[in-house]
């Protein structure tokens, strides 16, 4: 599907609910994790894992009745590994935007896939802040073709949805992982729109170098356009294309 077809086929098509029906929630609240935030306190790197889900528990608790989303297209300082990392004339620069929308949830949440589709991935990428256990699923909508990436999973999700099952809207894709299996964070589900797979068969990038970002927004829209429920936005988006 080519970027500019997206808007056309994918407007609100499903609803948040269909894809966390055990949740109850009536709003989306954003917490702001950008680079420069506070939101983790002394670890903007996402390594303390006990700290940072105090405070995820602490702004769920201040909002008691939404579902935590956040995170396309923030510039964010998590990615700080070698992983995510190259050399140019000008410095480092690092992997660091965002592409999809974080759902921040409890691990062992059921998962359910909100449009009908076939699942053309499942792996686990069991590396340091990778995405731990990945589902891809193929969807058509009126002989056009799109995927949906769900990351940080547990590792039973991919025993439950291996490489071509087949799933009915509202079918039940897998579960949230733990930290121990999702490739080293709180436990949360990285939640992307691609347009087109580039080859991948394993795994599929979740962030953008700033200076390619441009190229990435084509291939990987905004989240918020396939749901009914408005995924707020955090701040304008900082581009932070190096730091060391």
């Amino acid at each position: 599907m080519k970027s500019e077809e997206v808007h056309t086929y994918l407007t609100m098509q499903c609803s948040l609910h269909d894809m966390f029906p055990t949740l109850p929630f009536s709003r989306v609240e954003a917490p702001d994790m950008s680079v420069g935030s506070t939101f983790f306190g002394t670890d903007p790197v996402h390594e303390n894992l006990e700290t940072a889900q105090h405070r995820m528990d602490r702004f769920q608790q201040q909002h008691p009745d939404a579902l935590i989303a956040n995170g396309y297209l923030e510039a964010r300082s998590f990615y700080n590994t070698d992983r995510y990392q190259r050399q140019t004339p000008t410095g480092k620069e690092y992997r660091n935007i965002h592409l999809g929308t974080d759902f921040w949830v409890a691990d062992r949440t059921p998962l359910h896939c909100p449009l009908p589709g076939t699942v053309v991935i499942s792996h686990n990428n069991a590396f340091h802040k990778d995405y731990g256990p990945l589902l891809v699923v193929e969807h058509r909508i009126k002989d056009q073709r799109f995927y949906t990436l769900y990351g940080h999973l547990s590792e039973d999700s991919l025993v439950h949805s291996p490489a071509g099952t087949t799933l009915a809207q509202g079918d039940q894709l897998g579960w949230i992982g733990g930290a121990s299996e999702n490739g080293d964070w709180v436990p949360h589900l990285h939640f992307q729109i691609l347009t087109h797979l580039l080859g991948n068969t394993e795994n599929y990038p979740g962030t953008a170098y700033p200076s390619e970002l441009d190229h990435w927004m084509a291939l990987c829209p905004n989240p918020d356009l396939l749901f009914k429920e408005h995924l707020p936005q955090g701040p304008a988006l900082r581009l932070a294309p190096s730091w060391s």
